[in-house]
């Protein structure tokens, strides 16, 4: 069965979006998108939901795992595969279960890895997408604050397989929070390279993944060498 990854965060404002795009974008995997919020992967992809006559994930979810209708995905040149997400998501009565079982059958259907983004934070949509997940990927930055939400993490899905992220590390990160975020991982999960902190991420309207960027600049390649890192300790841990 194709491989089924989960991002997820207690918190946002950690660049799981982000991650989520470029890991999809890099392993050349499905990107399902079930994070309802306006600034999220779709929009990020270039689709507007509310402008659509329907929508598809929505459908999907509720037409359930033993469907025939197989779901139809959104491609485009240098940017992921993409399920999109719609913000009626935020007021579904979606089971974990569900969307667990869906998961599984829509991989399968698609014969393709998944990356699944989901919305900061607990709700049965996150819940179903981290129970189904082979590997679950949780950004975190170097912050008190994030460091005791990401505690709380850990020893909520301490039986999963699970992969911590630096994200928006700056350039001479304390030696302090390097050494607590070793500490806080030892025996419990697998620290991946990290993402370091490119500003101009934030204010850049994209739609090309960085990943697959053409004719890219000095930083764009530091960071896209970055995000590779990531899907290939990714890949060795799912091998």
């Amino acid at each position: 069965m194709p491989a089924l990854i989960t991002v997820a965060a207690a918190k946002g404002g950690v660049g799981k979006t982000t991650l989520a795009y470029e890991l999809a974008a890099a392993l050349e995997a499905v990107l399902v998108d079930l994070d309802w919020d306006a600034g999220g992967a779709t929009r990020m992809w270039g689709f507007d939901p509310t402008s659509a006559a329907r929508a598809p994930l929505l459908d999907a979810l509720e037409r359930g795992p033993d469907s025939d209708r197989v779901p139809r995905l959104k491609r485009r040149v240098n940017r992921p595969t993409l399920f999109p997400s719609h913000p009626d998501l935020a007021a579904s009565a979606i089971s974990a279960d569900l969307v667990a079982d869906c998961l599984e059958t829509w991989a399968t259907q698609w014969d393709e890895a998944v990356v699944v983004d989901t919305h900061p934070g607990a709700n049965e949509l996150t819940d179903g997408a981290i129970a189904v997940a082979d590997l679950l990927l949780v950004p975190v930055t170097l912050g008190n604050r994030e460091f005791a939400a990401l505690d709380a993490m850990l020893d909520d899905f301490s039986a999963y397989r699970m992969m911590l992220v630096p994200t928006m590390v700056p350039t001479v990160p304390a030696r302090r929070q390097v050494n607590r975020l070793a500490a806080m991982a030892k025996g419990r999960a697998r620290v991946a390279p990290p993402i370091s902190e490119h500003r101009w991420i934030r204010r850049r309207l994209r739609r090309a993944a960085i990943v697959k960027q053409p004719n890219p600049g000095v930083n764009v390649n530091r960071a896209a060498a970055e995000f590779r890192a990531v899907a290939e300790a990714v890949r060795e841990e799912l091998s």
